[in-house]
C-alpha cells in the first residue's frame, strides 16, 4: 500500500506542480497585456517590469493553487477511474477512501505552506510591489522619512490625531487629538500649535482643551504649556505611514483593527480580511476534498472533461467567496461568519460526497 501511497503523492505533486505553472503563467500572461499601456507610457526598462512580475508572482500563487490542486485531483483519481486502475485496487481490497489519503495530506500541507507563505513572502512583496509602482514607475516623490504631513492617526484609548506636520524628532506642528468616551461620543478635544516629545512625555505649547460633560455643556482651557502625560504614543508611531490591507502584517492589520475599534471606526472590511486570511488557508486542503469524490466518477470525458469540471468548481467556490465577503464588508453578516461561510458549505458538501462514495 505505501508504494501505491507514493506513486500517487508523486503525481498529485507532479501534476499540481505543473498546472501551477500554468495557470500562474497565463494569469500573469493576461496582466501583463492588461498593463502594456501603463508600462509603455511611462517607459518603463525590462528590468524594471520584470521585477514587477517578480513581486506579482507570490500573491498569484496565493491565490491560484487551490486551482492547481483541484486539476491535479482530476488529472490523477480522474486517470485511475478511466483506465480502470481504481476498480482493480479496489478488487485487491483497498477502498477509494483509502485511496484518498495521499490527496488529502498534500491538501493538509498545503494549510501551512500558505499561513507561512502568505505572511512571510506574499504580503511584504506587495508592499514591494506598491512602492515600484508608485516610486519607481510612476516617479512620485518618495516622502522623507523624517517628516511627514496631514498625518491621521488612530492611537490607544479611544484617541484620533490629527497633524498637520510631523517630524520623527518627535515635534507635532498643528495638531488635534480626539478622545471618545464610551458611547464613542466624544469626550475631550486638544487641540495645539506645537508638541515636543521631551522625558517620555508630549510637552504642547499654546494648546487648547475642550472637555464635553454628559449633559452637553462644553468646558474649555486654554494653556500656555501642558504636558500631556496621558498620551501614550512616542514618536515612532507616526513615522510609518499606513498601508493597505494587502500589504498589512496580520499581527500588524489586528492591532490595527483594535486601534479603529477603540476609536469608533466601522472595521467591517478590515475584520473580514483578517478572517479571510485563516479561512483561506483551508481552500486548498476543501478542494481536494470536493474534488476526490467527483474525481472517480469520470468514467468517461476524459482529462478535458476533469479540467473543465474542475475550473467550474473553483469559480463557484471563488464566486461564493466574493459575495460572502461584500455581504460581510457591508454588515449583513459577521465578519467571521463572512470569511468562513464558503469553507462551511464546500466543506459539508465534500464531506456528503465522500461518505457516499462507494466502499
Amino acid at each position: 500500500m505505501k508504494i501505491v501511497d507514493r506513486h500517487i503523492l508523486k503525481e498529485m505533486v507532479k501534476f499540481a506542480f505543473l498546472a501551477l505553472l500554468s495557470v500562474v503563467v497565463i494569469y500573469l500572461l493576461i496582466d501583463l497585456f492588461e498593463e502594456l499601456n501603463y508600462f509603455t507610457t511611462r517607459k518603463v526598462s525590462f528590468f524594471n517590469i520584470l521585477l514587477y512580475y517578480v513581486y506579482s508572482l507570490p500573491s498569484a500563487v496565493v491565490l491560484l493553487y487551490p486551482v492547481s490542486l483541484l486539476l491535479a485531483v482530476f488529472l490523477v483519481y480522474g486517470q485511475l477511474t478511466r483506465y480502470l486502475e481504481l476498480h482493480a485496487l479496489e478488487s485487491a481490497g483497498i477502498s477509494a477512501v483509502r485511496l484518498f489519503v495521499p490527496a488529502i495530506a498534500l491538501g493538509l500541507v498545503t494549510v501551512f505552506v500558505y499561513l507561512v507563505g502568505n505572511e512571510f513572502v506574499a504580503i511584504p512583496c506587495n508592499a514591494r510591489l506598491s512602492d515600484l509602482r508608485k516610486y519607481t514607475i510612476e516617479k512620485r516623490a518618495v516622502p522623507e522619512a523624517q517628516k511627514r504631513g496631514d498625518v491621521h492617526f488612530v492611537g490607544e484609548g479611544g484617541r484620533v490625531f490629527f497633524i498637520k506636520e510631523f517630524k520623527s524628532s518627535g515635534v507635532m506642528h498643528n495638531f488635534s487629538v480626539e478622545e471618545l468616551g464610551p458611547n464613542r461620543k466624544l469626550r475631550r478635544r486638544i487641540d495645539g500649535r506645537e508638541a515636543f516629545y521631551q522625558d517620555s512625555s508630549w510637552v504642547g505649547h499654546d494648546v487648547t482643551v475642550r472637555v464635553f460633560g454628559i449633559d452637553g455643556i462644553e468646558k474649555l482651557v486654554r494653556y500656555d504649556t501642558l504636558v500631556m502625560k496621558d498620551i501614550t504614543e512616542t514618536p515612532t508611531d507616526f513615522v510609518q505611514s499606513p498601508r493597505p490591507v494587502c500589504e498589512t502584517s496580520t499581527l500588524a492589520l489586528r492591532q490595527s483593527i483594535e486601534r479603529m475599534r477603540r476609536a469608533g471606526k466601522d472595521v467591517a472590511k478590515e475584520e473580514v480580511e483578517y478572517h479571510y486570511r485563516f479561512s483561506y488557508s483551508l481552500v486548498g486542503f476543501l478542494v481536494v476534498l470536493l474534488g476526490l469524490p467527483l474525481s472517480i466518477q469520470l468514467r468517461r470525458g476524459g482529462v478535458m472533461f476533469g479540467l473543465g469540471l474542475g475550473l467550474l468548481v473553483s469559480f463557484l467556490y471563488w464566486g461564493a467567496i466574493q459575495t460572502s465577503r461584500a455581504y460581510g464588508t457591508s454588515h449583513m453578516i459577521s465578519p467571521a461568519l463572512a470569511a468562513w461561510l464558503p469553507d462551511i458549505v464546500f466543506g459539508a458538501v465534500a464531506v456528503i460526497l465522500i461518505f457516499n462514495v462507494r466502499q
